[in-house]
């Protein structure tokens, strides 16, 4: 009983709100530096171009300086798009040998607006689960939402770094690979119209990675965790 009073004072100290279920833990980070940056590929940024896509962030997603980076083909240099969505949860499970492994995390009121000329979609509420190596998000077309819909594949890099000392959560890693399902590609082709040829593009195309870090560091102001919804998106 003693052991657990301390685990919750730290908890709070820390300011953190959590959970627990048998050994897993549910963290608030909204209020520390915690983000999860969504950078393109060559093949996403140059696919998306000719397809006359264009991207915009919404709610506590933000548009980052363009990155540099190899195109697998042709070994040059090239530009792409990059996004940040601050983290606003993040699920670990602690072991009995104490090992921490990360279960998800979540993206909440970040969105980003798919737009092809007056045709729109938009993903928002973000959620990884590094269990089945998939994200979620809500997909928002006109007058309709879809709740938490399994948009990407990804494969994990392998480069886990994590520590929880006090019930507060140092986190670094990156999943890469990013495949749309195929839910995603059909309601996406259909909401934006694309052609067989497109749609088929948009089926093979690596969208790119996902670099998670969550730091000890306190955000001031804390992000908001209310859901993105239809209300907050504007029209193309």
């Amino acid at each position: 009983m003693a052991s657990y009073k301390i685990a919750l004072a730290s908890a709070l100290v820390a300011g953190f709100a959590f959970t627990s279920s048998a050994s897993a833990l549910t963290l608030n980070t909204t209020g520390l530096k915690a983000n999860s940056v969504l950078t393109f590929t060559v093949a996403a940024s140059g696919s998306s171009a000719a397809a006359g896509i264009t991207f915009r962030p919404l709610g506590n997603m933000t548009r980052l300086a363009d990155v540099s980076v190899v195109d697998p083909e042709t070994g040059l240099n090239e530009v792409v798009e990059s996004f940040n969505q601050p983290v606003t949860e993040a699920v670990v499970k602690v072991g009995l040998d104490l090992k921490i492994t990360p279960l998800a995390g979540s993206a909440v009121r970040s969105g980003l607006q798919i737009i092809r000329g007056q045709k729109t979609a938009t993903l928002a509420n973000f959620k990884v689960s590094f269990e089945t190596k998939k994200v979620f998000a809500d997909i928002i077309l006109a007058g309709e939402t879809k709740k938490q819909i399994a948009i990407y594949d990804f494969k994990d890099n392998g480069d886990l770094k994590i520590s929880l000392k006090g019930l507060v959560l140092n986190q670094s890693q990156s999943v890469s690979n990013l495949i749309f399902t195929t839910e995603t590609q059909d309601i996406l082709a259909s909401a934006l119209t694309l052609s067989a040829p497109l749609k088929a593009t948009l089926a093979t195309t690596d969208w790119g990675t996902i670099a998670v870090t969550v730091t000890s560091f306190k955000r001031s102001p804390a992000v908001s965790n209310k859901p993105l919804t239809a209300a907050d998106v504007p029209a193309p």
